[in-house]
C-alpha cells in the first residue's frame, strides 16, 4: 500500500506503486495495510489523528440560546424572544410602568397587535420567566456535568416548552 502524505497527513491511497504515474512534488510512502486516510504521519510512523474534544458546556449553552430565543406565545400574541427583541421589550415594559395609559402596536410574530400597558407588562414577564428557566436549565446541565452525572440524553429534555401565558 502507498499513502499520499499532505501536511503530515494521509490524503489518499493506493495499492499501485504510484512511482512514475505522478509528479514528483507529491509526496508518496510505502505504508501498512491498515492505513487510512485522515492518519497522521510524522517520523516515520503512521498514527490515528486524536480526536478534538467535544466542549459540552458549549453545546449546552448553545442548546440554550435555541431554546432562549425560539419564541413564546403570551396573550395569544407570538412573541420573538431573540435578543434585540428581549430589549424592545423591556423598553416598551419600562414606557408602560411609567405611564399606565401607555399604548402601542407590537410587531408580532403573528402580525401586528395592538397592546396596552397592562399587556405589554404581562407579555415582558412571560419573556423574562421564559428566557430565566432556559438560563435554569443551563445552569442545571452544567452542574452535572461538573458533578460528572451529566449524560448526553439529558440536553434534550428539561427545556421550557413553547406555551401560552
Amino acid at each position: 500500500m502507498w499513502a499520499r502524505i499532505e501536511n503530515a497527513t494521509v490524503a489518499e491511497m493506493t495499492s499501485i506503486d504510484p512511482q512514475d504515474r505522478f509528479p514528483p512534488s507529491l509526496n508518496w510512502i510505502a505504508c501498512p495495510d491498515d492505513t487510512q486516510p485522515g492518519m497522521q504521519y510524522a517520523d516515520g510512523l503512521f498514527t490515528v489523528k486524536p480526536k478534538t474534544p467535544i466542549d459540552l458546556a458549549a453545546q449546552i449553552a448553545s442548546r440554550r440560546y435555541q431554546h432562549e430565543t425560539a419564541g413564546i406565545t403570551a396573550n395569544s400574541v407570538n412573541i420573538d424572544t431573540s435578543r434585540d427583541s428581549q430589549a424592545l421589550i423591556t423598553a416598551a415594559a419600562l414606557s408602560a410602568v411609567m405611564d399606565p395609559t401607555y399604548v402601542c402596536v407590537w410587531k408580532a410574530l403573528n402580525g401586528p397587535v395592538t397592546l396596552t400597558a397592562a399587556q405589554i407588562i404581562e407579555i415582558a414577564t412571560a419573556v423574562r420567566a421564559h428566557v430565566q428557566v432556559c438560563f435554569d436549565r443551563e445552569c442545571q446541565l452544567l452542574t452535572a456535568l461538573t458533578e460528572g452525572t451529566y449524560t448526553v440524553d439529558m440536553l434534550d429534555h428539561g427545556w421550557p416548552a413553547v406555551q401560552e401565558a
